[in-house]
């Protein structure tokens, strides 16, 4: 059961997160301030500059849409409606719209899906939500050089299905991100290897805890990267 939080650890968490949130928008709208001015100095605007406006503005607004449903997920009083979703049609969904942002900052969004899966338990809207907000915070924060491939992948292990993210963050460890969930919201770059708050990783991660998942380091096909595990639908026991 994912019961509600109390009212003063909970607004602690919300006012976490909100801070962590509005310092990462910075960078997205900061971009589309700079391109909308060159385009206003010039007299025009490239289609090259429009992709890279509704490319960040896209992010900008997925992060915001992803807390407030953080938000929605934490006030629920009881377990979250969780229902069979395909995970492989999910990942494909979401590796087409992190690809056009990763383009911006040359990097290939690769999908590793090996075999056929049963269904997971999940909140498909949750689910989605978190990878791409754990998506545009990991390529934002930490670009990849040029020509990078950032595998989005899902694998079984005995203890469930893992999906997650992973690339070349080979500072990523357990305990550098156990010292940023301590320092969300208390500190402007929680985690070392990143740029900015990232506050996508904390948003991700309140809505997989939402459902009875969380965000953790892990290693997938020599990379590092952070994942969830996700129970497949045949093993969800009712309590």
């Amino acid at each position: 059961m994912v019961q509600a939080d109390g009212a003063d650890n909970s607004g602690g968490t919300n006012a976490a997160l909100l801070r962590s949130v509005a310092e990462q928008l910075k960078t997205p709208l900061a971009t589309i301030a700079r391109q909308a001015e060159l385009g206003q100095l010039t007299g025009e605007v490239g289609l090259t500059d429009l992709g890279a406006i509704r490319v960040h503005a896209a992010a900008a607004l997925t992060l915001v849409d992803s807390y407030l449903l953080g938000l929605r997920l934490m006030r629920e009083q009881s377990m979250l409606q969780l229902e069979p979703v395909s995970i492989s049609s999910l990942l494909v969904e979401t590796a087409h719209e992190l690809s056009s942002f990763a383009k911006q900052y040359g990097t290939v969004v690769e999908l590793s899906i090996g075999g056929r899966y049963e269904p997971v338990m999940a909140h498909p809207e949750g689910l989605k939500s978190a990878l791409l907000a754990l998506g545009y915070t990991l390529l934002q924060g930490y670009p990849l050089p040029e020509g990078s491939r950032l595998l989005l992948s899902v694998h079984r292990t005995p203890h469930g299905l893992v999906t997650g993210l992973y690339g070349e963050y080979e500072q990523l460890r357990s305990e550098s991100w156990r010292n940023a969930l301590a320092l969300q919201g208390k500190a402007s770059k929680p985690l070392s290897i990143l740029s900015g708050s990232g506050a996508g990783l904390f948003v991700a991660d309140a809505i997989l805890q939402a459902m009875e998942s969380k965000l953790r380091v892990g290693r997938h096909q020599k990379r590092s990267g952070l994942a969830a595990t996700l129970q497949p639908s045949q093993q969800l026991v009712f309590v």
